[in-house]
């Protein structure tokens, strides 16, 4: 009975996995019936199938190389948020006063789109690709930090004692016992960052962009082409969607006492 556990323990999750799907074909059969037989102009409502085709026909010459430009700057953008975010929430928990006194700051940038500041940055920068990543840490790091901080300043204190009283230094209470504690709060902040990133990306793209998925969303639907415009925000999901359920995947692996 136990080879049997552990083995299901490590196959794939099927339950986890195949309703999504479902959900999703029911979703693209439903609009693709709604397209055709409710007389809503395709200018609001265009048929599933033509979208998809659209997408696949010019995926591979057109769009490629805006669907590359905007996964690096997510990516990128989104490691140097999670990097900065987790150093900054790691040196503000060590002191209370400090705690405090930024928390408010960093609400005030989480609830802040930087989408605001894109063009001054585009005055600062100008239109280099460079832009589009600041503008990802921007927007990704005050959500990571912030629920990070959450975690490490909410750690059981008597963990911390009961690992002060047996001699362990500042820095060994800190990895072992607060970061490690504050982990399932750490990747919530994380998975947050993703999606912040995400919308970040896109929005820059819009706004100050001559290439990648936003400006060709903003290319499309200037020229009418709403078959293009809704099949490329959908690949905007799709990147964000996959990039969540990669650090989820991660998590599961890392933070073990939550499976």
């Amino acid at each position: 009975m136990k080879k049997k556990s552990i083995r299901k323990k490590k196959g794939i999750d099927w339950m986890s996995i195949i309703p999504p799907w479902i959900l999703l074909a029911i979703i693209f059969a439903v609009w693709e019936i709604a397209a055709k037989t409710t007389g809503i102009s395709e200018y609001i409502l265009p048929p599933m199938s033509k979208i998809i085709h659209g997408v696949i026909t010019k995926f591979p010459g057109e769009l490629l190389p805006h669907f590359l430009l905007t996964v690096r700057v997510i990516v990128l953008g989104f490691i140097f948020a999670t990097i900065l975010g987790i150093s900054l929430a790691a040196i503000f928990s060590q002191f209370n006063i400090i705690t405090k006194a930024v928390t408010p700051v960093i609400i005030w940038l989480v609830i802040t789109p930087m989408i605001t500041l894109i063009p001054l940055m585009t005055l600062w920068l100008g239109y280099d690709p460079v832009l589009r990543t600041y503008v990802v840490i921007l927007q990704a790091t005050p959500i990571i930090a912030l629920n990070t901080l959450n975690g490490f300043v909410n750690v059981d204190n008597d963990k911390v004692e009961l690992a002060k009283s047996v001699g362990c230094t500042r820095m060994q209470r800190f990895t072992k016992i607060v970061f490690m504690n504050a982990m399932p709060q750490v990747f919530t902040g994380i998975k947050l960052g993703s999606i912040f990133s995400t919308i970040a990306a896109l929005s820059a793209d819009i706004v100050s962009g001559n290439a990648g998925l936003g400006f060709k969303i903003s290319q499309f639907t200037k020229y009418n082409n709403v078959y293009m415009s809704y099949g490329t925000i959908f690949l905007v999901g799709l990147i964000g969607l996959t990039l969540y359920k990669i650090i989820e995947r991660i998590e599961r692996r890392v933070v073990l006492w939550k499976n």
